[in-house]
This record gives C-alpha cells, sequence and structure tokens, in this order.
C-alpha cells in the first residue's frame, strides 16, 4: 500500500522572500550639494573614512600557524583561536588542533568555513566544540578591518556544542541564516530540542533571532520549502505521545512560515486527544478565555467519550466530577437553565450519604457547595469564595491537576473557580 504524502492548506501568511532596504537622504545633504560643484572638494568628501567596518580584509588562512598547548579557561581558549587565525593557520589545522591536541571536539563537534553570514563577500567560521569546563559552545567568527573576532557566541547547556541544523539561505532573502539546536537528555533518554534561527543584521552589526522565543520540541525541526515559493519553512513533526516529564502530548504537525522579518506559526494540525486528560485540558483553555459555551461542550464530550486512554490509574472517577464540576460552572457564568440538568447527573453519579460532602469526590462536594450559594442567590463571586475554602482544605484538588508534566497546564486556586 503507498502512503500519500500529507497535503496542507494555503498558507496564511505571506511569503515576500526578498527585502530591499534603502536609506532616505538627509537635509544635510541639500545643504552640501552646492559644494560639490567644486571638483576638488567633491574628491575630499568622497575620500573621507567610512565607519562600514570591511569584513573582506582577512588574513590568509595558509596553514602556517599553530594552536599552543591545552587551555584551561574559556577566554584563553577564545584568544588561542584568535591568533591562530590572525597568524594565518587554517580551518583543518584549527579542527584538527582542537581535537587532537585540545581533545574538546566532544562527539558532534565542528567547524566549517562554507557560508557567508554576514553578507559581506566572504565565509565565516561556525566552531561548535566542548570547551574548557566541558561547556559546549557555538561560535561564529568573522573578520572586521583585518582582525578577526568573535560575532556570536552560544552556550548549550551540557557538555556537546549545539547542533548545527542549517547554514544556508532559508528564507530568500540573503544572506545566509543560521539554525541550531541545543539538545537536553535526561537519564531516561527523553530528549528536548530548543532550536533558534538566526540572521545577521547589517545596521546593529550582530546577530538577531528569527523567532519570537526558541522553539522547544521533542523531535528535530525540519527545514522544508512546503508550498513551493522558495522559502524553507520550519516543520516540526510532533509524534511523541509524551513522556513521565512533559505529560501527555498531542501529535500533529506545527510548520512556521516567514512573514518577511521573522518565522511566525502559521499551520497547526493536531491529531484528536488520544488521552481524557487532553479534553479536560482544552475545556480549561476555552474556560480561561470566558469562551463558556465551547468549554461546556468540551467537558460534555470528556463526559461521553470512550475509547480514549487515561494518563495516570486514578483518574475515571475524579474526572468524571471534574467535567460536570466545570459543566456547571460554565452554565452558570452563562445563566444557562441546562446547570439544573448537569447538576441532577451529579446527584445521580455521586449522591449524598451518611457522612456528609467530605466523603464525595474533591469535585464533587465543590459543586454541590457552588450550587447551594447560587441558589441561596449569593452570586457567582460568594458562591467561589465559598468553594476556595474547599480548595484550603482539600489540597488534591489542585495537585492531582498539576501532576501531569512541563507541557501541561499549571493550575492555581482561582483557575478552579474564578468568579
Amino acid at each position: 500500500m503507498t502512503i500519500a504524502a500529507p497535503t496542507f492548506e494555503p498558507f496564511p501568511t505571506m511569503t515576500p522572500g526578498r527585502q530591499l532596504v534603502g536609506v532616505l537622504p538627509t537635509s544635510a545633504f541639500s545643504a552640501q550639494s552646492a559644494l560639490l560643484a567644486n571638483p576638488a572638494t567633491a574628491v575630499v568628501l568622497s575620500s573621507r573614512p567610512t565607519p562600514t567596518p570591511n569584513r573582506a580584509a582577512c588574513p590568509a588562512l595558509l596553514g602556517s600557524a599553530g594552536l599552543p598547548r591545552r587551555p584551561t579557561t574559556l577566554d584563553e581558549a577564545k584568544g588561542a583561536v584568535l591568533r591562530f587565525l590572525q597568524e594565518g593557520g587554517g580551518l583543518t589545522a584549527l579542527r584538527e588542533g582542537i581535537r587532537v591536541r585540545w581533545q574538546m571536539f566532544g562527539q558532534e563537534g565542528y567547524a566549517l568555513d562554507t557560508v557567508d553570514l554576514t553578507g559581506e563577500g566572504v565565509p565565516e567560521i561556525v566552531l561548535g566544540w566542548s570547551a574548557p569546563g566541558r561547556v559546549g559552545v557555538l561560535h561564529v567568527i568573522g573578520c572586521r578591518d583585518g582582525l578577526y573576532e568573535f560575532l556570536y557566541e552560544f552556550f548549550s547547556g551540557g557538555t556537546e556544542p549545539p547542533r548545527l541544523l542549517k547554514a544556508e539561505d532559508l528564507n530568500n532573502a540573503p544572506p545566509a541564516e543560521l539554525a541550531f539546536a541545543a539538545v537536553t537528555c535526561d537519564t531516561r533518554g527523553n530528549c528536548e530540542y530548543t532550536t533558534q534561527v538566526l540572521a545577521w543584521d547589517a545596521f546593529s552589526g550582530r546577530f538577531r533571532s528569527l523567532l519570537a522565543m526558541p522553539l522547544n520540541t521533542l523531535q528535530q525541526p525540519e527545514f522544508r520549502d512546503v508550498d513551493g515559493d522558495l522559502v524553507q519553512e520550519i516543520v516540526i513533526n510532533m509524534q511523541s505521545n509524551g513522556n513521565s516529564v512533559t505529560g501527555p502530548l498531542r501529535r500533529g504537525v506545527h510548520i512556521y512560515d516567514w512573514n518577511g522579518s521573522s518565522y511566525v506559526l502559521s499551520i497547526v494540525q493536531l491529531e484528536p486527544p488520544r488521552y481524557y486528560i487532553q479534553i479536560a485540558h482544552e475545556g480549561d483553555r476555552q474556560f480561561s478565555q470566558l469562551r463558556m459555551a465551547e468549554a461546556a461542550a468540551a467537558f460534555q464530550l470528556l463526559a461521553e467519550s470512550e475509547g480514549l486512554r487515561y494518563w495516570f490509574n486514578d483518574e475515571a472517577e475524579w474526572l468524571r466530577s471534574y467535567a460536570l464540576y466545570r459543566q456547571l460552572l460554565a452554565y452558570a457564568y452563562l445563566n444557562d437553565p441546562r446547570q439544573g440538568d448537569v447538576f441532577a447527573e451529579i446527584i445521580t453519579q455521586f449522591p449524598l450519604v451518611e457522612g456528609g460532602e467530605e466523603t464525595l469526590p474533591v469535585y464533587a462536594q465543590m459543586a454541590y457547595r457552588f450550587l447551594e450559594a447560587v441558589q441561596r442567590g449569593e452570586g457567582l463571586h460568594q458562591a467561589c469564595r465559598e468553594v476556595l475554602q474547599i480548595v484550603d482544605e482539600r489540597r488534591e484538588a489542585l495537585t492531582r491537576l498539576n501532576r501531569y508534566g512541563s507541557r501541561s497546564p499549571t493550575y492555581s486556586a482561582l483557575d478552579l473557580c474564578p468568579f
């Protein structure tokens, strides 16, 4: 059987590709224009030194220098690298010197000089290595006015350097971009990628991020032209159901498209939830946005769904009571008469027995307390104040919800009754 490649809807973001940037003349130009009628004055003005650094005049890397003994600090190592390049040391010799003489290349080190990242016509050196102190670091080294210098520095947070993903023109707007990811793994082998995409800003003379914030993913991002516009999109294929660190995750695809100045999230395609708690999280998200009708529908779906999985073995009973409690709050906010139907369902599934409300699941007790206050005419605010007293007394109201990992919502007491 042949599996067809997935298709995507037309991209909502505009992809202009290249940009033309110019500087308009100032009023000072008109003041000097009369002087330019004199040829001698024009020559003098045109010969004035420019503040723009010359990044093309670099010492030739002829391989005629050598690295000193193994450095003990990062600053010492950086100084030795710059002296090596300034004296004409070649990239191959630098790579082998760091790998063999210094033994600081790690398992994933790299050194390349094939890409012009600043648009000056001369490739920069991209160096990823395990610096002194077993610190993984990425450096971009360039040349200005005949002197080599470090243009960029990024620490991976581990012993290995960030993984180099792309060093090429990604958005059809030269010069090239630099994409890399810091990879962190726990003792169980669960890894996370923190991806950065950088471009050179000639006006500020430094690299800037093309992402509003780094991408934190469990899979390494892909760069490919999804819609055939000569611009590579960032594609996040989310194939993990989650783990003990992240909690349950929705599978699907996120695509970041170029909008002319940065990469923005353009397409989200998610598979249906696999776990009951994911429906609860979606309902709570809508609830927090005051989309109460949608929230109530989500919790109704949670109550009626079959065939999904529980993330924890003890979820079945309390999730049923939680769904009914949240439905009750949503309908009360909307002044929807269906709140009476929901409360009748609560009484049926969680009847009061000898011993009182304290013997009920905590969310069922919260539902009883809330509706009793509303029926006394105390209003939503006072009803929530009484409910929050239960949350203070029975901490499982929060601990049950806040045990689902780093990628799941974090609840406070007010989230449980915010009116």
